[in-house]
């Protein structure tokens, strides 16, 4: 029993706490949101313009039936928000017809021409589209199974040289976001040093006197977010609903086999 504690020990001694890459990326998609409250009305007026709203759902695809209808965001689910910009964005001319429909069926709608009307708001779409939409393209690429770390470096690099691009007051304070997230995730600088180290990019083993040199393969697929634990959670909330009380043990039992299979062919 000594000994197996002794093991565990070692172990734990030898893990790295890496700060989940994709929440800091959703900070800062948080942090753009922030920046521009014209838009973020624009996506919640008419987010409610079409919520419960049958007759003017119709309205809309009889109008443009080449485009989805228009997204409704939640702000817990990564980089939905940018995406819902993105679509303003592409679908100005459509959208802004709403004004077919009757504002006296509605405050909403009333609000949404409102901000329709607003001089900056092309302007202001446009920017976030062009500097920023890509964030949710590469949160989405991040909750990939089985990724190698080296994949995983490469993207937050990739996303750090986008960010940094947008030189106006706005896109430098984003950027600064990106950049305290990163500078306090400080086991993610040690992992970032394992792959320069596994990929021939660095041979410095400063500030990883604590791994033995075998140690380092098993870094090749180490994980930069917790996604993989949070759809853990997820699954075993559906799991133990109220609805799912009468399940025996053993049919408990498959579920989790076949759940666990499934995770790797994700």
């Amino acid at each position: 029993m000594v000994k197996s504690g002794k093991v565990i020990q070692a172990l734990y001694s030898k893990m790295i706490h890496v700060t989940c890459i994709v929440h800091g990326f959703h900070r800062v998609a948080e942090e753009v949101r922030s920046y521009f409250n014209i838009v973020d009305q624009l996506i919640s007026s008419v987010k409610k313009v079409f919520l419960k709203a049958p007759t003017r759902s119709r309205i809309f695809k009889n109008e443009a039936p080449d485009i989805p209808m228009p997204p409704q965001p939640i702000l817990t689910r990564w980089g939905t928000w940018l995406d819902a910009a993105n679509y303003y964005c592409e679908n100005y001319e459509v959208i802004k017809n709403i004004n077919k429909l009757d504002e006296n069926d509605a405050s909403s709608i009333k609000k949404a021409k409102d901000i329709f009307n607003n001089p900056n708001l092309k302007a202001t779409l446009a920017f976030i589209s062009s500097n920023y939409s890509f964030l949710s393209t590469y949160i989405t690429r991040l909750e990939k199974q089985n990724m190698m770390l080296s994949e995983s470096i490469s993207v937050v690099k990739i996303v750090k040289e986008k960010l940094q691009s947008p030189q106006g007051e706005k896109g430098k304070a984003i950027y600064k976001k990106l950049e305290n997230v990163l500078s306090k995730n400080k086991g993610f600088e040690i992992i970032e040093q394992i792959s320069n180290i596994l990929e021939g990019i660095d041979n410095s083993m400063e500030n990883l006197e604590d791994l033995n040199v075998s140690d380092l393969k098993f870094y090749k697929f180490a994980p930069v977010t917790s996604v993989d634990v949070e759809r853990s959670f997820s699954r075993y909330k559906n799991l133990l609903a109220n609805n799912h009380r009468s399940f025996t043990f053993e049919n408990i039992r498959k579920i989790l086999v076949i759940q666990c299979n499934s995770f790797g062919q994700v």
